[in-house]
């Protein structure tokens, strides 16, 4: 407990000021269920931007998501609208009912000016974690994953992953080792047929800064 306490204090350290303003948006799902979620979009763009549905950690409540802002700010300055939807219950949404985030990204696309495109999932830590186990159920359905760090649980099925891109990054010194799971990780999405681009991150532990030279090439090869 006390880790995950310092990695949370580092998130928010990592935060800067002036980043908790976003829209707030609340989606009416076809069960009666409602689900909160924060919305940014870039400014001043030539046309209308990609969407990406960033996944926060821990028990994607509220204050986790405003904790991990920064990472959803930096793709909005380089011209991504996100969405993060916080969950209700606590429950992870790849445990409940598979439509619910297609039902998010509908709504999404039906009250803001976005491309029409699929979306891209992005988490990090916990968050990475489960933008992957998401996008296993419903592969089709996102452009590609994007997990900083993010691990797959040794119970999940991976089957017919029909090419989709994931971009992962583990830190070297991982508080959690996470870095050891790498490569069988690495070999478990290509043999499901997804494309990997996976690297350990010299020095980092477990929360670290995008590489976004890295990252802007892999992002490229998607629109």
């Amino acid at each position: 407990m006390a880790l995950r306490r310092l990695l949370l204090v580092t998130l928010l350290v990592l935060l800067p000021s002036g980043m908790l303003a976003a829209a707030e948006q609340t989606v009416q799902l076809h069960d009666g269920a409602s689900v909160k979620l924060f919305f940014f979009e870039p400014h001043d763009e030539d046309g209308p931007p990609p969407l990406a549905i960033f996944i926060a950690g821990g028990s994607n409540n509220e204050f986790m998501a405003k904790a991990q802002f920064w990472l959803g700010k930096e793709f909005v300055d380089r011209g991504w609208a996100i969405a993060v939807p916080i969950s209700p219950d606590g429950k992870r949404f790849s445990a409940g009912d598979d439509s619910t985030l297609p039902q998010i990204i509908e709504q999404l696309h039906a009250t803001h000016t976005l491309q029409d495109s699929k979306p891209l999932l992005v988490g990090m830590s916990s968050g990475g974690s489960e933008a992957m186990a998401i996008a296993f159920l419903n592969p089709s359905a996102f452009r590609g994953v994007v997990a900083t760090p993010g691990r797959i649980k040794a119970d999940a099925i991976l089957d017919g992953l029909d090419s989709l891109p994931f971009y992962i990054r583990i830190g070297e010194k991982d508080d959690f080792r996470w870095n050891r799971m790498l490569e069988p990780m690495s070999q478990r999405l290509l043999t499901a047929g997804a494309k990997v681009d996976a690297a350990i991150v010299e020095g980092a532990r477990h929360v670290f800064p995008l590489d976004w030279e890295s990252l802007e090439v892999w992002l490229g090869k998607l629109r």
